[in-house]
């Protein structure tokens, strides 16, 4: 499915993954799941709305890497037949980001 958003985010935090997990639930309004995959590992993944997927990932693990010695990565994604807007997701992302004290946080080029 083509996308018409694509993007990218690494971070620090100091919470564990199943902590920003709660974290982001408790604060609404997407639910969160942590997940498991041979390439990603240990992750988190919504699918807020139709169309939309987002994912964090906490590097190092299994295939991923990071630019830093460890930290995490976001992957955002709204396919193109999708009514939502990356300015709504990015939003709410950012500010689930401030709920759990993310720092560092920095745009970078969209992986998988």
């Amino acid at each position: 499915m083509p996308l018409k958003a694509d993007w990218a985010y690494d971070f620090s935090c100091d919470q564990l993954l199943e902590t920003i997990c709660a974290i982001f639930n408790t604060a609404g309004p997407w639910k969160w799941q942590v997940r498991d995959s041979y390439m990603y590992g240990s992750y988190l993944n919504t699918r807020p709305a139709a169309g939309v997927h987002v994912r964090v990932h906490e590097y190092p693990q299994a295939f991923i890497k990071g630019p830093r010695e460890k930290g995490f990565l976001a992957l955002l994604q709204i396919e193109a037949d999708s009514l939502v807007e990356k300015i709504e997701v990015d939003g709410v992302f950012r500010g689930l980001l401030s709920r759990v004290m993310a720092t560092d946080i920095t745009e970078i080029e969209p992986y998988d």
